[in-house]
């Protein structure tokens, strides 16, 4: 393959990626606790410095850059806006590095969404049917039917019984793994809040952090140069064609 079209499809891979992640993004605008994704392209060596035959920095023939390859997608956990809601059963995290706890099955996932619902049998739940866990790491469990009250800390009391939501502080960040939508995977042990460091507000959403403008605005630049790449790969491909055709004559 001649290395400027190699050059072209790469750069126009590397974009179709890119408009995924933003596509993505911006599919996520109105989802609660939503933490959009940010792509990572790194330039590329020549096939020959990868592989050891020629040292960088020269400037020779074979110092040529090697396009450019994807890394992983880096998610951008800045806290978004805060609103409103009134809902008895709705929270919001002031910190921006701890989550909500769920299970499912077996399995706890994380969240920063707390639009949590009360279902038929009084458990508490996450929009998408996970339970949701109380810091002795049992799913909170209410009286159907019963009234509840909630404190400005975010702790659930009926009756006699009190509930307080699990609130988990990795690591690093770099110990969770995005699940897509508003769901994270912990890779390692986590700590728990302390008490008197759980900045949890009843009545409240932390919505998604996408910056709609923003990402429409990065979408239409990386669609443009996507098409920038295509065209690139036509002229060239229809210059080899030219090229063959003469010499065949």
């Amino acid at each position: 393959m001649p290395y400027g079209l190699y050059l072209s499809a790469s750069g126009a891979h590397a974009q179709s990626h890119r408009m995924k992640v933003l596509s993505n993004n911006l599919a996520n605008v109105d989802t609660p606790g939503y933490k959009p994704s940010d792509t990572v392209l790194q330039s590329r060596f020549a096939e020959m410095i990868e592989e050891g035959q020629v040292n960088s920095g020269l400037g020779g023939a074979d110092d040529i850059g090697g396009g450019v390859t994807i890394n992983k997608a880096e998610t951008e956990f800045a806290m978004g806006p805060m609103k409103s809601t009134g809902g008895k059963t709705d929270f919001a995290i002031q910190d921006p590095t701890s989550f909500f706890v769920l299970q499912r099955g077996e399995e706890q996932f994380l969240t920063r969404a707390g639009n949590f619902v009360i279902d038929a049998t009084g458990r508490l739940k996450s929009a998408n049917g996970a339970e949701v866990l109380a810091s002795d790491g049992q799913p909170i469990q209410l009286e159907s039917g019963k009234d509840f009250q909630v404190a400005p800390d975010g702790r659930i009391s009926q009756g006699g019984n009190s509930y307080e939501l699990m609130l988990a502080k990795p690591k690093s960040l770099g110990d969770v793994s995005h699940l897509g939508g508003n769901e994270f995977k912990p890779l390692a042990e986590f700590d728990l809040v302390p008490e008197g460091e759980r900045g949890v507000i009843a009545g409240m959403l932390e919505q998604s952090g996408v910056k709609p403008t923003a990402a429409m605005m990065e979408l239409i630049e990386t669609s443009r140069v996507y098409e920038a790449n295509v065209r690139m790969i036509q002229n060239q491909d229809s210059m080899m064609g030219t090229l063959i055709s003469r010499g065949l004559s």
